[in-house]
């Protein structure tokens, strides 16, 4: 049984705020690092869980996820590798005071929370339970199950993605990178509201983790993250939709083959070190990033500057 005197199911449990209960010695706890959990599920599962599939979220991630394929697994972790969201969805059961939420009808599940006295709030791509650490998806297709069980540290119910009201100002479509410290333009250490009367409107956010706010300035190819006194302490530079440059010693980053880039960065003295899904130019203090599996092929998805890093 939980502290709460409740049984614990065959599977994963949820602990609100703090991870998944059952299944391998220790659990699945939120802010754990990748490592530690890589070695456990090694020593618990073997290769039972399926091939581990890394990959990046969105362009303009800074952190891995790890998929394990068999095992319904998709952990997300932050730019210092913590782990700070995860998924759980069939073949997984999961149970929350021992109620299972996978492998049933989304609706009934929905209806048995409500019960239960859990304040939901649903959107269009399922419900959050914001007071008990975890979120539902809703199902796709004929199948009316519940997709996926998502397990969060701080809920994002009350943190609304929103526009802010500045005069729009021309965009930028070319960055030049200063070694240690950004762009020509937007430099780490600078003040939000400094940066939002030279950038212009942004939509804004609160991340779930990597600072407390964030703007994306889409036209720009910039999403900005905050720390508590609203310094920047990390800048990513990609493009989603509109197309646009970063350029460092005249070698163009963005949407080109990673191996080109680098053999450029490289025939400039600019030494590149191979990581996950990742080139990190620690010398001049920025990441360049794939979306993909190491495939030298693959395109620069992003470059990021990370205070610290």
């Amino acid at each position: 049984m939980d502290d709460e005197g409740v049984r614990d199911e065959p599977g994963w449990n949820i602990r609100p705020f703090e991870g998944l209960a059952g299944m391998v010695p220790g659990g699945v706890r939120l802010g754990e690092h990748r490592q530690a959990l890589t070695d456990r599920f090694a020593a618990a599962f073997g290769d039972q869980l399926g091939e581990r599939r890394t990959f990046r979220k969105a362009p303009w991630s800074t952190g891995l996820c790890d998929h394990y394929t068999e095992g319904g697994l998709i952990l997300h972790f932050d730019e210092g590798e913590r782990l700070v969201y995860l998924e759980a969805f069939d073949p997984a059961p999961v149970f929350h005071q021992g109620l299972p939420l996978t492998g049933r009808p989304y609706d009934e599940v929905v209806a048995d929370l409500r019960t239960r006295g859990y304040r939901l709030v649903e959107d269009d791509s399922g419900c959050e339970a914001p007071d008990a650490g975890f979120n539902l998806t809703a199902p796709y297709g004929a199948d009316d199950r519940v997709d996926c069980v998502g397990l969060f540290r701080r809920s994002l119910v009350a943190d609304p993605v929103t526009q802010s009201d500045e005069e729009p100002v021309a965009r930028i479509a070319e960055h030049r990178l200063v070694s240690g410290e950004g762009t020509e333009a937007v430099r780490l250490g600078q003040d939000r509201w400094q940066l939002r009367g030279m950038l212009g409107p942004a939509f804004q956010s609160r991340p779930d983790h990597g600072g407390e706010s964030q703007d994306w300035y889409p036209e720009h190819g910039l999403v900005l993250s905050f720390d508590a006194d609203d310094r920047l302490i990390s800048l990513v530079i990609t493009y989603t939709g509109p197309t646009g440059t970063a350029w460092f010693r005249d070698v163009q980053l963005l949407d080109r083959p990673y191996a080109d880039v680098v053999a450029e960065l490289e025939t400039q003295g600019v030494r590149v070190e191979p990581a996950d899904l990742a080139g990190r130019v620690t010398e001049h203090g920025f990441v360049l990033t794939l979306r993909g599996h190491g495939n030298p092929a693959m395109p620069v998805a992003a470059v990021a500057f990370l205070a610290g890093a």
